[in-house]
């Protein structure tokens, strides 16, 4: 696992997954840092700061979720 210090964006990603749901904070943290195998830095890196977001929506099986994105 990569010890390197998180950019704000990343740390902001990890933050709005927490605030979703305690513990996936954790989840998020994880792939971001194994990078590597999951491309999760580099789609971060590529986004803008203004589409990461968090909002709320319904999936076709109408259970409301939070969502991080677009």
């Amino acid at each position: 696992m990569n010890d390197q210090q998180l950019t704000p964006k990343e740390q902001k990603v990890i933050e709005a997954f927490e605030a979703a749901r305690p513990g996936l904070g954790a989840i998020a943290e994880s792939n971001i840092r194994n990078n590597d195998k999951t491309g999760w830095a580099e789609i971060i890196a590529d986004t803008p700061e203004s589409e990461l977001v968090v909002r709320e929506g319904s999936s076709t099986n109408s259970f409301m979720y939070k969502r991080i994105g677009g």
